[in-house]
């Protein structure tokens, strides 16, 4: 499974699978089985008081790929580090 892995840097298409105060957890559409978990403060850039102004269920984002979990379980995405440019290039 190691080599269905996305690598750290990479940009990856995920939708939101659950939207929580800290964060939203999600699944990567082009790594089937793999999970990724968006912290708030990676959301946007600036404070984030209420997440759901910027994820909804459902929603289809491009994220970055900041590190795989220890466990090898699930990723650590950013919303904020892609560009506008990128995220049109990439969807």
């Amino acid at each position: 499974m190691a080599g269905d892995a996305p690598r750290e840097g990479e940009l990856v298409v995920c939708s939101i699978t659950k939207v929580k105060e800290n964060g939203a957890y999600s699944v990567l559409d082009e790594y089937p089985g793999r999970e990724g978990f968006i912290f708030i403060g990676e959301v946007a850039s600036g404070w984030v008081k209420n997440i759901r102004n910027h994820l909804r269920d459902g929603q289809r984002v491009v994220c970055k790929v900041l590190r795989t979990r220890k466990d090898g379980s699930s990723l650590e995405l950013s919303l904020k580090a892609v560009s506008e440019e990128r995220r049109r290039e990439t969807l």
